[in-house]
């Protein structure tokens, strides 16, 4: 018992102490690497795509679409103006907003956990943030990184965190500050506005007694909401788009989302599965924190912090681990409250330990992706079917890659035929009967381009050949003229 409580206290220092930086810089580093070396990504190069072809000149949601509010294209297109296509500069470049969010997650927990513990609250907050730097870098969660969930951590965690100093000093800068953070999180994903939930009921109850300065402070922490908002309708208006806008914006996503529950997108056992026990991970957590509720002690911010975090988990309907990762601030600040309730708990520590060696294995399966095994092959496949699209077209002419994401267009050195860059948007358009006519949109995009070629991918063409409309097309339109590594390069007839 004495070793253990010795190697305790040592532990104890060391995490309160200078070295601690030095531990979160190598657990940091680990978590991180895989996605340093994440296999060559369809849904880095959508991004990253829609925002180059728009900084351009190409019109969004008219020239160039995907279904995602315009500020993440925004910022990819800031990242080709910065860095061009270099992929190892846009991965130091997301490293750094990695780092950032790293940093801001300290401070936030730091100011939650010191109105429980007080001054004796640095042991907890210094373990939560190891476990943030560690779950929210693994490649799963994080992709390659320029996705809307890694630049949302860090709108979310800035506005919790000015909120928190505003609750500190009560100067209105501070709202104005946190509302820059929600006006970036909204024009992100609409879906993240579930997040902000404990931010609004904790300040109407802080101001409950003055509805004068719930409006009055109110409106200006949605002034920077409504600056953004109006600053995209002036860009959508005059070009007759607020309708296209709200599309990719909202109606698609929530229809998508209906899809989702129905089992059309993804597994739902697998959905339900991981769900189930990250439910299990934290009922424990749930437990003390009623009982400290009980006792006056736990803060009602955090545990609506929780309470948010599981409905938004529960609301996507679908198993795609890179939407978790905006969560994972929320779940690792309710574990920093109640985790010295568990620590003593073998069970406890057994299933932590298995979580956390499987989910690192699972990160670096994808560092061994990009070298070895299926995956590499893969891409080396699609790369000698671009480099042949290359050889026989111009910088003039366009193309359309019958499968998922924009990997081709950037391997290949060309732009899509359409304003669509993937064919899954046809496909789910017309086989969940949205009624976009997305089909139809896209073969008059076909026309007007006369794009030279349709390249269809081996590996989806089963899947997408669901959407006869477009199929029925590209026969009309295109012959087969060579087949490279089982890709079908069609030429316009």
């Amino acid at each position: 018992m004495s070793k253990s409580v010795s190697l305790s206290n040592r532990a104890k220092k060391l995490i309160e102490g200078p070295k601690f930086w030095f531990i979160l810089s190598f657990v940091y580093i680990i978590a991180r690497l895989p996605t340093w070396f994440f296999p060559f990504d369809s849904d880095h190069w959508i991004f990253y795509y829609v925002g180059r072809k728009w900084l351009d000149g190409a019109v969004l949601y008219l020239q160039v679409w995907d279904h995602k509010s315009p500020l993440i294209f925004a910022i990819n297109g800031g990242m080709h103006a910065l860095f061009g296509d270099n992929l190892l500069l846009h991965r130091t470049f997301l490293t750094g907003v990695s780092v950032l969010s790293v940093w801001l997650f300290y401070l936030v927990v730091s100011r939650l956990l010191k109105i429980v513990y007080g001054k004796n609250s640095t042991l907890s907050t210094r373990i939560a943030t190891l476990v943030f730097a560690f779950w929210a870098n693994l490649s799963q969660f994080t992709n390659s990184g320029n996705n809307t969930e890694n630049f949302g951590v860090v709108a979310l965690l800035a506005a919790v965190l000015f909120y928190l100093k505003w609750k500190e000093v009560k100067h209105w800068k501070w709202l104005l500050y946190s509302g820059v953070g929600i006006s970036a999180l909204v024009f992100l994903k609409i879906n993240f506005c579930i997040l902000l939930l404990p931010l609004i009921i904790d300040f109407i109850v802080t101001l409950r007694k003055d509805w004068k300065k719930i409006l009055s402070l109110g409106a200006v922490w949605i002034a920077p909401l409504l600056a953004q908002g109006l600053l995209w309708y002036s860009y959508f208006a005059p070009r007759g788009l607020l309708g296209d806008w709200w599309i990719a914006m909202v109606t698609f996503n929530s229809k998508y989302l209906r899809a989702g529950w129905a089992g059309n997108l993804s597994g739902q056992f697998i959905f339900l599965a991981i769900l189930g026990v990250a439910a299990l991970f934290f009922v424990g957590c749930y437990v003390y924190l009623f009982q400290d509720t009980r006792k006056k002690r736990a803060n009602p911010l955090i545990i609506t912090i929780g309470g948010s975090a599981l409905l938004f988990s529960v609301i996507l309907g679908t198993f795609y681990t890179h939407y978790y990762l905006i969560v994972i601030p929320y779940f690792c600040t309710v574990f920093a409250l109640y985790w010295r309730q568990v620590k003593h708990s073998r069970l406890f520590l057994v299933l932590a330990v298995i979580g956390a060696v499987g989910s690192l294995g699972i990160s670096y399966r994808q560092l061994y992706n990009n070298f070895y095994g299926p995956t590499a092959d893969d891409f080396a496949a699609m790369e000698s079917a671009a480099s042949a699209v290359n050889a026989k077209t111009t910088d003039k002419d366009k193309i359309f890659f019958y499968g998922y994401g924009a990997t081709f267009y950037q391997l290949a050195d060309r732009d899509s035929g359409s304003r669509f860059i993937s064919a899954s948007h046809l496909l789910i358009d017309e086989r969940e009967g949205f009624g976009f006519g997305f089909t139809d949109k896209f073969i008059g995009d076909m026309q007007v381009s006369g794009a030279k070629y349709v390249i269809i991918d081996p590996a989806t063409i089963n899947i997408y050949s669901e959407n006869e409309k477009a199929m029925d097309y590209i026969n009309n339109r295109y012959e087969l003229e060579l087949v490279v590594n089982d890709y079908q390069l069609l030429r316009r007839k």
